[in-house]
């Protein structure tokens, strides 16, 4: 759908885009990215939706829309650092994709958001702070996994054994509710 005033569909853009760019992240963060990874696949993201602007009918999904292209990006930026052998495969990817979505459109994400704090902040003091060391910091695996005297390998072991911990908390209090 051509948008009528390029002023009123740019400042239209900007706002959607404002609006969303929160749960775009997430988006791109469940599929495995890390927080430099999110923000370079989102750089992209938001030019690719810019030029195809003009396509998107202001009546319909923007979310929607914007996973679209974002999972695309999420792949081709995977394609890029494939070499890395800690890399996801393109099914893990869009197994994780579709496991994102399905939590997003069961209007349950605040709940899920929740249930996650909680359980971040219930892991014994080690896991929580190894953790938050992976994942919210901007640093690789590689630089966390010396400075706790761990190879890459096995602080990856470790982190998995932790999310392992984390996914059955959050289900446990995403059941409860």
């Amino acid at each position: 759908m051509e948008h009528a005033k390029p002023e009123n569909a740019d400042e239209k853009f900007v706002q959607m885009f404002a609006e969303h760019e929160r749960d775009l992240r997430a988006f791109v963060r469940s599929m495995g990215l890390d927080w430099s990874a999110v923000d370079d696949v989102i750089q992209m993201v938001s030019l690719v939706m810019w030029r195809k602007w003009h396509e998107f009918d202001v009546d319909s999904d923007f979310m929607l829309w914007a996973r679209v292209i974002t999972r695309f990006e999420v792949l081709k930026f995977q394609r890029k650092v494939a070499r890395d052998r800690h890399v996801f495969s393109e099914n893990v990817m869009e197994l994780l994709a579709r496991a994102a979505e399905e939590i997003d459109s069961s209007g349950r994400s605040e709940d899920y958001r929740n249930a996650l704090q909680e359980c971040i902040k219930a892991l014994p003091e080690r896991s929580g702070r190894l953790i938050r060391a992976a994942y919210a910091e901007d640093r690789t695996i590689r630089e966390v996994a010396n400075d706790v005297g761990q190879s890459a390998t096995a602080f990856y072991k470790t982190l998995n054994r932790i999310r392992e911990k984390l996914r059955q908390c959050v289900q446990q209090r995403l059941d409860a509710m």
